[in-house]
């Protein structure tokens, strides 16, 4: 009798499997697949695979985040605000702040001057942007921001579907200011929003 395959055999998990390591719903995963943060691919008989190196860097982060939390430490209360005019989008990164920082205290916004009387008002540790938005783009709602003292937060990452030259004819991001392209990878958002809470 031939032994049942592991998921490292064919490098790759399904869907279940991830959803089960990251304490998400399905529903989660295959959004993520579907938006490109996950890579993925369907087996003859239509069953999603997730690439075993793609998930195992979510996974480490995950460990990471359980392998320094303290229980002699009170949670940490942190506010983020994420604004992007794309409600799929949106949804996918606060989904991703909440694998980053469970604890988190998320509000959305859907362009640059929502987000401005909602950081005016909760005075978010973390803001995430798109750059590409109605109104007022990123780009203006960041330069607003990094004028008022009161306004800044600790980290500002912002995403855009554009590559960083594309941006760059359009408009300079402040020092400091992350740049994630879209899809974003997901290991390397869920470490900079962790990075975010550092020492200022």
């Amino acid at each position: 009798m031939t032994p049942p395959v592991t998921p490292n055999d064919h490098r790759s998990y399904t869907t279940v499997d991830v959803a089960k390591r990251l304490g998400v719903s399905l529903q989660t995963v295959q959004r993520w697949v579907d938006a490109g943060h996950l890579k993925a691919w369907k087996t003859l008989g239509g069953h999603r695979r997730i690439d075993a190196e793609s998930a195992e860097q979510l996974f480490k982060a995950q460990a990471h985040r359980i392998g320094t939390s303290s229980d002699l430490k009170p949670p940490v209360l942190v506010s983020v605000v994420v604004v992007d005019d794309d409600a799929a989008d949106r949804t996918l990164m606060v989904e991703l702040v909440g694998l980053a920082l469970p604890e988190a205290r998320v509000e959305v916004a859907e362009n640059g001057f929502q987000a401005l009387a909602l950081i005016g008002k909760v005075s978010p540790d973390i803001v995430v942007t798109d750059i590409h938005m109605p109104h007022m783009d990123g780009f203006e709602m960041v330069r607003q921001m990094m004028v008022n003292e009161f306004m800044r937060p600790k980290a500002l990452i912002a995403v855009s579907a554009n590559s960083a030259h594309e941006l760059a004819s359009l408009g300079q991001l402040p020092p400091g200011v992350q740049l994630f392209a879209k899809p974003i990878d997901p290991a390397r958002f869920v470490a900079a929003l962790r990075l975010g809470l550092g020492p200022a």
